[in-house]
């Protein structure tokens, strides 16, 4: 019994400080672009759905998926659905580099701001900024574009 009322004080704790609420939010930060200006804060959602993509330098597979990311970007900004791609976890320079096959608006973060467990990581996260789903590495025996936002569960 004194176990129990030991976990859910430690859970009840937790809640109270925000803890354990981490894994269902993006960090509520802005990340230089590498145009320069903040991008808006990662918790922030302007559209139904969101879409963050989190890549690194020293991945092969990021750069081999770095072509089916940049279409599904476009055809996502046609279905009205904002992405934004993070490129971190090394130093700025190699970040940079990757950052500007994504375009100008792509975002810089050399800090960590965003863990990401394995790369590429695709964040799917709701207009009030909660994760919907999080997937690790890039969905085999997917095509197309419309395929790709289809088993993210965007339109």
């Amino acid at each position: 019994m004194r176990a129990y009322a030991f976990v859910l004080a430690a859970a009840l704790a937790a809640a109270a400080c925000g803890g354990g609420d981490a894994a269902s939010r993006l960090p509520d930060v802005r990340l230089p672009t590498l145009g320069g200006p903040l991008g808006p804060s990662l918790a922030a959602c302007v559209t139904e759905k969101c879409l963050t993509v989190v890549v690194a330098p020293w991945c092969g597979i990021c750069h081999q998926v770095t072509p089916d990311i940049v279409r599904l970007r476009r055809f996502l900004d046609k279905a009205g659905v904002a992405t934004r791609v993070v490129v971190g976890l090394d130093d700025l320079e190699p970040i940079k580099g990757m950052a500007a096959l994504f375009g100008s608006d792509t975002l810089l973060d050399p800090e960590g701001a965003v863990t990401a467990r394995g790369v590429p990581l695709f964040i799917v996260t709701n207009r009030a900024g909660d994760v919907v789903k999080r997937v690790s590495g890039f969905p085999r025996g997917i095509s197309s574009s419309e395929e790709l936002a289809s088993f993210f569960g965007l339109p």
